[in-house]
């Protein structure tokens, strides 16, 4: 998907309908040369597309999550 005209996130999040899609390269959209100026890229784009294992080259490390230790 690299060097195409996406500028928005409605556009991008149809990407999400790809439940084997892992490895994705986005750099020369307009949507991705925006936000990688503000340093919000990889947050951003992973938020929305939770399967994926690497990112323009870039393995996506998500936080770990808590699942607590069972007390209450």
């Amino acid at each position: 998907m690299s060097n195409n005209l996406v500028k928005e996130w409605g556009e991008f999040v149809r990407l999400a309908d790809l439940p084997c899609l892992v490895d994705l390269v986005f750099v020369g959209n307009p949507l991705e040369d925006k936000h990688s100026s503000e340093g919000t890229w990889m947050d951003e784009a992973s938020k929305r597309l939770p399967n994926l294992k690497k990112l323009d080259g870039t393995p996506v490390i998500k936080p770990e999550v808590d699942e607590g230790d069972g007390e209450s």
